[in-house]
């Protein structure tokens, strides 16, 4: 039978790692950096990925760390995914410390879900990265429980600076007016930022919570959803509106895809979000028949300016406190959507820059 990971005594472990980084005592400073080189990665599962291999190396010495999922023909192999999410997520919420990833089950996108093994990864964007990683897990196999918990103490003391310098992030919108809030979107909205998509949905799901109450976003790549859209307006569980943001042009007939998906999902507000400077006139009056028959009411927002002078109209509350109150949702979102910390500031300098002008 492939080998099993004791979740209860990898709590156990987890815990007493993570005491070790707080009382600030030595850790092995190669797996400090190891650990903030993971951080850095472009890939954010990669993150979670190392925390979840120290923690099973810490609690089974045997434990074949390139392993992904069990395996019958692997006596030492198992399930990288469950070890994740039911002991790594819990305790990075309840403990504050940072994998760079908020959802329940960060190991079950692509390409992980897919393959028996990290060795055996090969749809990946950057495989220099992979290279490196499966490098850090051959590294990881060498180690004893014993310094593999000291590992985990490492990767946990960097994962609490993570999250402390995210936290310490702050907003200073107080008196922030329109035109300046228009600059500031403008400036971190910039064309050749790399994580661009992430920002505008970011900037999407911010212009809605000035509106709604209950909006959610969507993880980028994520495979677990099935509703249209990347943000979702809900009432109760019932969602009202659907908004897609892309950063490419969009298509007559890709604008038409998402009013059917919509429909199909019983969703009669259709939101298309995109922000191109390549974008070309949609033709609308086409659409009209196909908008009857699907029961759908459409808005289309072709730059960031436009969505953000919708969204600013409509509150229930003054002008100025609606800008401010934008200020804190978009880096609220930004966080939400795992953006790294540089990004997070980028934000909040933008926004500083805009107030002093």
């Amino acid at each position: 039978m492939p080998s099993r990971v004791d979740y209860e005594a990898a709590g156990s472990v987890l815990e007493d790692a993570l005491a070790h980084a707080i009382d600030q005592k030595s850790v092995p400073v190669e797996w400090v950096s190891y650990a903030r080189s993971v951080f850095a990665l472009d890939a954010k599962t990669w993150t979670p990925a190392l925390g979840t291999i120290l923690l099973a190396k810490s609690v089974n010495s045997q434990i074949d760390t390139m392993s992904l999922k069990v395996d019958p023909k692997n006596d030492y192999s198992y399930s990288a995914r469950t070890l994740c999410h039911k002991v790594l997520v819990p305790a990075a919420v309840e403990h504050n410390f940072s994998i760079r990833n908020t959802g329940r089950e960060p190991l079950n996108n692509q390409p992980f879900f897919r393959y028996l093994r990290l060795d055996e990864l090969d749809r990946v964007k950057n495989p220099a990265d992979r290279d490196f990683f499966v490098d850090i897990a051959e590294k990881a196999a060498t180690l004893s429980s014993q310094e593999a918990a000291s590992a985990l103490s490492a990767f946990l003391k960097v994962a609490l600076e993570d999250s402390s310098k995210i936290q310490n992030i702050k907003i200073k919108s107080d008196g922030l007016t329109f035109s300046a809030a228009l600059n500031a979107v403008a400036d971190f909205l910039r064309t050749d930022a790399h994580d661009r998509p992430r920002r505008l949905q970011a900037f999407g799901a911010a212009c809605l919570d000035l509106i709604f109450h209950e909006v959610k976003s969507r993880r980028i790549n994520d495979p677990s959803t099935d509703l249209p859209g990347d943000v979702q307006v809900f009432v109760g569980t019932a969602v009202t509106h659907a908004m897609e943001v892309r950063g490419k042009p969009v298509s007559d007939s890709e604008l038409a895809g998402f009013v059917r998906a919509c429909s199909a999902a019983q969703v009669q507000r259709a939101i298309m979000f995109v922000d191109s400077d390549y974008q070309q006139p949609l033709n609308l009056v086409d659409l009209t028949k196909l908008i009857e028959v699907a029961d759908v009411q459409v808005a289309v927002f072709t730059s960031a300016e436009d969505l953000l002078r919708s969204a600013a109209l409509w509150p229930d509350r003054p002008l100025a406190e609606t800008i401010e109150n934008f200020g804190g949702r978009m880096l609220e979102r930004l966080r939400e959507i795992e953006l790294k910390v540089n990004s997070l500031e980028e934000w909040a300098r933008a926004v500083a820059i805009s107030r002093g002008r």
